[in-house]
C-alpha cells in the first residue's frame, strides 16, 4: 500500500487544491466525473490525547541515510516534443504524439528499454466549463480513464500489462464523451471540436541525473500553517500530527512513536526538489518526490470503507514507529496527518 499512491494517480495531481479534482458520478445513465478523486486507502498516525503534535526535531542518531551527491543545478530544458517538455517531474520522454479535436484519437508506439515508464497526458482549449473524459490504452487494454487534463500515470506493474523491454508496445489516449458544469448543474454536451491533447511516454530518471531548474531568486516559498490542510491549525484540527524538517539539516531523518488511528487525510510538500520517504515500523508506505521550487503539496485521503491501514499488520490503537526519510533536499519539508473526523477520540 503506498501513502500517497502517487505513481498511479498523478494524473489526478494538478495545482488545484484536492477538493477541486474531479471524482466520478453517474448522469442520466451516461457516465460523468465531478467533484473529487477517488478516495485511496490510506491511515494516519496521531498521538493519543494531544490536540496537535508538532515535530520538528525527533532525531535518532545512525539514521541519516547514505545519499549521493546532490545534483548540480542547472536550468531546465524547454525543448518540446509534440507539446511536452523533454524532461518533466523525474521523466525524460522519449515518445510523444498529438492531436487536434475534431479527432478523437492519437497514439504513439515505443520500445522501451526499462519497466520504470510514465504515461503523460495534456488537454486544453475544449472550451470553458467543459470536461473532457479520456481513456489509455496500452497494447489494446484499458488502463485508465477519467478527465483529460495535463498530468501522467505509472501503472505498478507493467509487465502484467504486457510491456517487455525490447518489444514494441503502442499506447492510444481517445477521448470518450463530454460534460459542462454550470448554474443549471452538470449535463452532458457532446465532446468539443475544438481542443488540443496528447500521449506521451516516458522514463524515469536518477535524481542525480536530472536537469533541474535554478533556484528562485530570493526567499523559498515559506512552510507555514497556510500549507495545512484547508481549514485547518494547529490548534482547530484535534490529533494533527505536524511532521516538519530539522531547521539547521533539512537532510535529517524525524522519527515518532504514535498511536494509529484512521486516516482522513495526509499532505506531504517540500520547497525543493528531494524526496520523501514515508516508513511504518520500518516499512516504507509512501514517497513523495519533487522535481522544482513550486512547493507544491501532495495529497491522499482515506478509504470510503475507512479502513485505513498501511499494512495488514497495523490496526486502530496499536503502537507504531513513523520515520520521514528525507533525500536530496535543500530546504523545509513538511508532513501532515490529519485523522478522520469521525474517529478523532483518544
Amino acid at each position: 500500500m503506498n501513502l500517497t499512491d502517487l505513481k498511479q494517480v498523478l494524473d489526478e495531481r494538478s495545482g488545484d487544491s484536492a477538493e477541486q479534482v474531479l471524482h466520478r458520478a453517474r448522469l442520466g445513465g451516461v457516465r460523468a466525473k465531478v467533484l473529487a478523486r477517488r478516495r485511496r486507502r490510506i491511515a494516519v498516525w496521531t498521538s493519543a490525547g494531544v490536540a496537535a503534535v508538532v515535530v520538528t526535531a525527533v532525531v535518532v542518531p545512525g539514521l541519516r541515510p547514505h545519499l549521493p551527491p546532490t545534483p548540480a543545478v542547472t536550468p531546465a530544458p524547454t525543448q518540446l516534443n509534440e507539446g511536452f517538455p523533454e524532461y518533466t517531474g523525474g521523466v525524460r520522454v522519449v515518445a510523444a504524439r498529438g492531436a487536434s479535436a475534431p479527432t478523437r484519437r492519437v497514439e504513439v508506439t515505443m520500445v522501451p528499454t526499462t519497466l520504470d515508464l510514465v504515461v503523460l497526458t495534456r488537454c486544453a482549449g475544449f472550451g470553458q466549463g467543459i470536461s473532457v473524459e479520456r481513456t489509455v490504452h496500452v497494447d489494446g487494454r484499458a488502463v485508465a480513464d477519467g478527465t483529460c487534463r495535463d498530468g501522467s500515470l505509472q501503472p505498478s506493474d507493467w509487465a502484467g500489462l504486457g510491456v517487455e523491454v525490447g518489444r514494441p508496445v503502442t499506447f492510444v489516449l481517445t477521448l470518450d464523451s463530454a460534460w459542462q458544469s454550470g448554474e443549471m448543474g452538470t449535463v452532458v454536451v457532446p465532446i468539443p471540436r475544438q481542443g488540443e491533447f496528447g500521449i506521451a511516454v516516458g522514463e524515469r530518471v536518477p535524481f542525480e541525473d536530472y536537469p533541474l531548474p535554478s533556484p528562485p531568486a530570493g526567499t523559498l516559498t515559506p512552510l507555514a500553517e497556510a500549507e495545512l490542510p484547508a481549514g485547518c491549525t494547529a490548534a482547530r484540527c484535534p490529533n494533527v500530527v505536524i511532521i516538519r524538517s530539522t531547521p539547521d539539516d533539512p537532510t535529517r531523518p524525524v522519527r515518532l512513536e504514535l498511536t494509529w488511528r484512521a486516516l482522513g487525510a495526509a499532505h506531504m510538500v517540500s520547497q525543493t526538489p528531494g524526496r520523501l520517504r514515508l516508513l511504518v515500523d520500518d516499512r516504507e508506505v509512501g514517497t513523495g518526490e519533487w522535481w522544482d521550487y513550486r512547493a507544491t503539496g501532495l495529497a491522499t485521503y482515506g478509504d470510503e470503507d475507512g479502513v485505513g491501514r498501511p499494512t495488514g499488520d497495523v490496526d486502530p490503537d496499536d503502537p507504531v514507529v513513523v520515520e520521514v526519510l528525507p533525500e536530496h533536499v535543500t530546504g523545509a519539508w513538511q508532513v501532515v496527518l490529519t485523522p478522520d473526523p469521525a474517529n478523532v477520540g483518544g
